[in-house]
């Protein structure tokens, strides 16, 4: 049996910062590529975001963490058992379903989360983040994947 993701990238303090700091170049990646009227409003938040707290953005995706892995397990178990060499292909292909999964856990945080100004500006940008978590899906994937096999 193979390990989980959460197992191997996650399972103890010294490879879970180091894979925080590997998502978070991911994301500002991500932000950084947003062109058009959509950009300019997701960049603004997330600028407004690392401004008023410069560590948040970090911690949010050290808290998320567990939950976005325990969500692309099923994945990440399709893809190993489908002979396909690109994880991150593989994500894309299943774009709908891996964008609402990791969405969801996002979701359920930002309604708990105490940071209501933070939580307000999610709400604002929500109904695009299914859009940009599919696009997301293979660097989120290619990250993912080049972790494991360091693993191996």
């Amino acid at each position: 049996m193979t390990k989980s993701l959460r197992d191997v990238l996650i399972s103890d303090e010294e490879s879970r910062e180091a894979f925080v700091v590997q998502a978070r170049a991911v994301l500002d990646d991500e932000v950084r590529s947003k062109r058009g009227p959509t950009g300019v409003m997701l960049k603004g938040a997330y600028k407004t975001v690392n401004a008023v707290h410069a560590t948040f953005v970090n911690g949010v995706i050290r808290v998320l963490l567990p939950d976005f892995l325990d969500r692309m397990q099923p994945h990440w178990d399709a893809f190993a058992s489908s002979g396909q060499p690109d994880f991150g292909q593989f994500l894309a292909g299943q774009g709908d379903e891996a964008a609402d999964a990791l969405l969801a856990v996002v979701d359920a945080r930002a309604e708990a989360s105490s940071y209501r100004s933070v939580a307000k500006l999610y709400g604002q940008l929500r109904g695009q983040g299914h859009k940009h978590v599919v696009l997301a899906l293979p660097a989120v994937g290619a990250l993912i994947q080049r972790e494991m096999r360091k693993s191996v």
